[in-house]
């Protein structure tokens, strides 16, 4: 698995590729890859057309999370539940009593959508590697539109959760392929800022979800928070088919027949994907031979705490705890939900993705023009600490009872931590081995929203048994405790990339 001398690996040495001359960024340092003399190349096309293409991936992970959050969940005790239904769960209720179903079987709307999405990508990206990124783009968009609009109009329980689990399987891989599509566009030292707008994007779809799942509770029925979804996803296929060509390109080889397209297929954007092999049953699993790689495993256990602990959290959790401790109704607990974290989340980007760059850039200049990937975690301190911050404000706020401003802040807090180290975690990842980002990209989302899931289980029991505050700190420190081996890879990182080597697979691309 370890095999093979790190001659094509990013982390260590520049790439080079059939060009005229060895291209070089505006500081002078040799571009990462190197760019060929193809003008399909997507790293040599117009600034424009990459921010378009960036731009639809970036809306179509936007409207992942944002089809699992729109119906405002809270998975907790069937105590809590019960106490909760005189007091109008944001959607909930009304589905509840229209599937004759309590509120725990109903909660299973969103646990099982949730859990799907782990593994979509695990699914949709090989796929990706063989037959291109356009085609999974396309099928996924079609696959949400056809499933949701299915869910909407369900007319029993069954039926529901069945249309539910094959949106989530079969309409979220741009949660594990966006990664995978930025690196296919974008040089190195441009990669965090641009990576920064995917992960602004996947992240504030569910951040913006709870503002308007409450209103459609009050204003219209449970079926628009599948009908929504449904319609947006169309408008993005439209603009999808007609904006957005293939991404994928074999670096090592001939492209030739692609440049050989009619007229027809060019305006129709339909230029052929490359196959440097076939489709294999190693190739799922591929994601998890990943894990063995320290520079993978150890970001990625990171930022599945930081993820779930810095948003997943308040989006379990705040019905229970908003509509007891302050009465409000379903939309006032999406708009005191989704505003501090869509805002935290904005403010931590403008702090994260050109940062990251900018530190990678200056220390290479420094070094002569050698990139090492650890230098972007030198930009990463800031949601280090903001993240449990935030996490214990809010924790402490609710046990003191403060003024609603006070869980507010620290929702937003964290929200601006959470965002400075995804960013961060997601450049990283794709700095060191970018031939396999669709994998990485894979990995983080399956131990993401696994994680995720499994919170639901306990955050707001063992609130309620040892105290909101004593509860929120104990997540606090867990997240920092699994930030701690990330400096031992500050320090060994690159020694352990050298000795480990790279994956033997998809290094053409």
């Amino acid at each position: 698995m370890f095999e093979g001398e790190p001659k094509n690996t990013e982390a260590t040495v520049n790439e080079s590729f059939p060009t005229s001359d060895s291209a070089k960024d505006p500081n002078g340092i040799l571009l990462v890859p190197q760019p060929t003399n193809d003008p399909d190349d997507p790293l040599n096309w117009p600034s424009w057309r990459k921010r378009i293409v960036l731009v639809q991936v970036s809306l179509i992970s936007f409207l992942a999370l944002f089809s699992a959050s729109l119906i405002v969940s809270d998975k907790t005790s069937e105590d809590c539940l019960a106490k909760l239904t005189s007091q109008k769960v944001p959607t909930f209720v009304p589905l509840g009593k229209y599937l004759h179903k309590d509120l725990t079987d109903v909660a299973y709307v969103v646990s099982i959508f949730t859990a799907v999405v782990s593994i979509s990508p695990l699914f949709w990206n090989p796929i990706s590697n063989v037959y291109g990124r356009r085609p999974v783009y396309i099928m996924n968009l079609v696959a949400t539109v056809v499933f949701s609009a299915a869910s909407a109009a369900s007319h029993d329980y069954g039926t529901l959760l069945a249309m539910r689990a094959l949106s989530g399987l079969l309409g979220t891989a741009a949660l594990g392929l966006g990664p995978a599509t930025v690196c296919d566009l974008f040089f190195a030292h441009e990669r965090g800022r641009y990576m920064g707008v995917y992960t602004l994007s996947f992240i504030t779809g569910g951040h913006i979800a709870p503002i308007i799942g409450g209103y459609i509770e009050k204003n219209l029925t449970w079926r628009w928070c599948f009908y929504v979804p449904a319609i947006i996803a169309a408008g993005l296929l439209i603009s999808f088919v007609l904006t957005v060509p293939e991404t994928l390109y074999s670096r090592t080889h001939d492209q030739s027949a692609n440049s050989q397209s009619s007229s027809i297929q060019k305006f129709l954007m339909l230029r052929r994907a490359p196959s440097s092999n076939r489709l294999r049953l190693i190739d799922f699993l591929r994601p998890f031979q990943m894990l063995f790689y320290p520079s993978i495993a150890i970001p990625t256990i990171y930022y599945a705490t930081s993820f779930g602990y810095g948003t997943i959290l308040f989006i379990l959790t705040s019905t229970n705890i908003f509509s007891q401790l302050y009465h409000f109704q379903p939309y006032q607990v999406g708009v005191l939900l989704g505003v501090p974290l869509t805002v935290g989340s904005i403010l931590g980007e403008c702090c994260a993705g050109y940062l990251s760059d900018m530190v990678s850039e200056r220390r290479a200049i420094y070094r002569g023009g050698k990139r090492i990937p650890e230098d972007r975690f030198l930009a990463i301190y800031p949601g280090v600490v903001l993240l449990p911050l935030g996490v214990i404000i809010e924790g402490v706020s609710i046990t003191h009872k403060t003024h609603w401003i006070g869980p507010a802040m620290g929702v937003a807090i964290a929200s601006f931590g959470l965002q400075i180290v995804t960013t961060i975690i997601y450049a990283y990842v794709a700095d060191c081995y970018k031939p396999q980002s669709p994998e990485t990209g894979a990995v983080l989302n399956f131990v993401r929203q696994i994680f995720s899931f499994c919170i639901g289980f306990y955050a707001v029991q063992t609130g309620e048994k040892i105290g909101f505050q004593d509860a929120w700190i104990t997540w606090a420190f867990i997240n920092f405790a699994t930030f701690l081996p990330v400096l031992l890879l500050i320090w060994r990182g690159e020694r352990w990339r050298l000795a480990l080597g790279v994956p033997k697979f998809h290094n053409d691309l």
